[in-house]
């Protein structure tokens, strides 16, 4: 399981790059959330410029947003944003079930169903960061049985922001059930080697995603409607 980076775990910008990235991932830094240069030196024993480097490193990535004023901050997740990238999901890991299906060995496809159990768990107890965090090995067996690097590479430079969408989609207690069904099919098509089953058990399961996920970030960004009343009108009490 991945866990929090520490000071000792941090030796290089890279390292301090990739915790940041894990810890946003987790949702240890939410959207919107403001990350104070003071503080992540503390936390993890680098000094301020190698946490400015690390902070306009993420910002290029896509996954922070740096003002001259207000510092950094987690990009906020929109509904386009979310759109955008349950497209881009549906391509990249349709193609990795297909892969893992006619590529991986069988112990491969043994321990990638297997990793579906401990994620049942910690959905049914709950646990949204713990299924992320599961839910992360678990399609870690299926890009490595997919053996393409170049589709790994692209599937993790998007990582963050997938984990972003997908704690809306977990958070949604009423779909665990759907959710495990969908990725139980992703298993059993794998399992029996079925390119064209396992593509379109992938395909279904990110769309059943977005389905349940997007109405709820479209109706986040509705306008709330504005009281028009005076503050005396307000006050005023009924007739009887």
């Amino acid at each position: 399981m991945t866990t929090a980076a520490t000071a000792r775990d941090i030796d290089t910008a890279a390292d301090l790059r990739e915790a940041l990235r894990r810890a946003i991932a987790n949702g240890e830094y939410a959207p919107g959330v403001k990350l104070v240069e003071r503080e992540l030196t503390l936390r993890y024993g680098v000094g301020r410029t190698g946490v400015r480097e690390a902070l306009r490193y993420l910002a290029a990535e896509g996954i922070l947003e740096l003002n001259e004023n207000r510092g950094a901050r987690v990009k906020s997740l929109s509904y386009s944003d979310a759109l955008d990238m349950y497209q881009v999901r549906e391509e990249l890991e349709g193609l990795a079930g297909q892969l893992f299906a006619v590529r991986g060995t069988p112990e491969e496809k043994i321990e990638f169903a297997q990793s579906l159990e401990p994620v049942r768990e910690a959905m049914h107890d709950g646990d949204v960061t713990r299924t992320l965090v599961l839910s992360d090995i678990y399609y870690g067996h299926l890009l490595r049985g997919a053996r393409n690097p170049e589709l790994h590479r692209l599937i993790e430079l998007l990582h963050v922001r997938i984990n972003q969408v997908r704690r809306v989609s977990v958070s949604m207690a009423e779909r665990a059930e759907s959710t495990l069904d969908g990725l139980q099919r992703i298993v059993n098509a794998v399992l029996v080697g079925d390119p064209v089953e396992a593509r379109a058990a992938c395909i279904a399961h990110v769309r059943a995603s977005a389905a349940a996920t997007l109405p709820v970030l479209a109706a986040w960004e509705q306008p709330q409607e504005p009281n028009t009343s005076t503050p005396s009108e307000t006050a005023r009490p009924q007739s009887s």
